[in-house]
Order: structure tokens, then sequence, then C-alpha cells
């Protein structure tokens, strides 16, 4: 039987594979020695790239950290798409989807996240780039979130802004797992999916009055 011919990658494979590289060793780097430690050279060290690569891809530090979460949220939501396949319908369905939600919030994606939040607030140069980063990945949330739910959900007036309290409830309950193993929390959250469809009318219902008083 004849060997396989080996096909030899190409240039943008290649520079895919190095910027994948970085990006999976900057998120190590971040959960195993946490922000301060996570220097470009540890970064460089642990992709195994030259330092020419590292700044071809990645010219500052806060570039290629804040690189890696969207990286990281990229791999969430794909996985989120994978999940969803399994989905029920009716209310059942918007529980399971407020569930999905709470996940992204108890594993690496929040652990990297939280670590250049804490570290943006006294970086003036990671700052405005972590800010303007997390837009692009709220808006992504609440893009996919409408996908998840449904037609039902996804054209309710109110949703975008019950999202936005419900990623808001997230943060703040994550934060509080990371140094509570607190069951409270899931029962929180199994309360916030009771609340969930009054939360969606008192959010239309907000929406409405704001404009009415442009």
């Amino acid at each position: 039987m004849p060997e396989a011919v080996r096909v030899p990658r190409t240039q943008q494979q290649r520079r895919d594979e190095t910027r994948r590289a970085l990006l999976d060793a900057a998120v190590e780097s971040l959960i195993e020695v946490g922000f301060a430690r996570t220097t470009t050279l540890e970064v460089q060290r642990r992709a195994d790239v030259s330092r020419g690569a590292l700044l071809h891809h990645f010219p500052s530090k806060a570039e290629l950290l804040v690189a890696a979460i969207a990286h990281l949220a990229e791999m969430r939501a794909h996985e989120l798409k994978r999940l969803s396949v399994g989905l029920p319908e009716g209310r059942a369905r918007t529980d399971a989807v407020l569930g999905l939600l709470w996940q992204c919030f108890s594993g690496t994606f929040f652990q990297v996240a939280m670590e250049l939040r804490t570290a943006a607030r006294t970086d003036p140069e990671l700052r405005p780039v972590l800010a303007n980063a997390e837009k692009v990945l709220r808006d992504g949330i609440i893009a996919q979130a409408r996908t998840l739910f449904g037609k039902d959900v996804a054209e309710h007036p109110g949703l975008e802004r019950a999202l936005d309290m419900t990623l808001q409830l997230m943060i703040g309950a994550a934060m509080s797992a990371v140094l509570h193993d607190d069951k409270r929390l899931d029962h929180l959250i199994d309360d916030w999916k009771a609340l969930f469809p009054t939360v969606l009318s008192q959010a239309q219902h907000e929406t409405k009055k704001r404009k009415v008083s442009k």
C-alpha cells in the first residue's frame, strides 16, 4: 500500500498554528501563575516560538492577553452551540439556556477574565484594550443567547436588558464562588431562572420608559 503523500503546510497555516500556540500558552500561564508573572517572555517560552514570531502577532502584552480572552470566548461559543442541539422546548428551554450561561462563569474563561479585570484597574495600557474587548464579547454573548433561547424569547423587547442584568448577577456570583464553595449560589441561579420571565417584562417596561423620557 503506497504511503500517503504529506501535503506541506501553507504559510497561513503556520501563522495560524503559531498564533494558537501563543494564545494557549497565555491562557495556561494566566491560570497557573497569574497576571503579574505572565510576561511575554514566559508566554514565548511556553509556546516555544521565537521573539519575532510573538511580536509579529502581538506587539504588546495587553494585546496578547486580551486576545487570549477572545480565544477562550470563541471556544466557549462553539461548545455552547454543540450543547444547544439537545435543548428542550418551552419554559424548560429558557431555564436550560440560563444554566449554560452560568457554566461560562465557573470555568477557565471566567478565571482568566477575572485576572485581567483585576490587573486592568491599575494598568493604563491594558484597561482600554480590555474594556473594548469586553464590549465585543458582551455583544457576542447577547447574539448567541438570542439563538439559544429560541424565537419567542429572542424576539422579546426586554431580552437585551434582562440579559445584561443576568450577566451582572452571574459575574458577582462567580466572584463569590472563587473563595466560597457555597451551594447557596446555585440556589440563587435557580431563583433567577424562576424570576426571569418577570425580569423580561419589567425590562421591557423600563426600556419603554427611557425611550419616552428622551
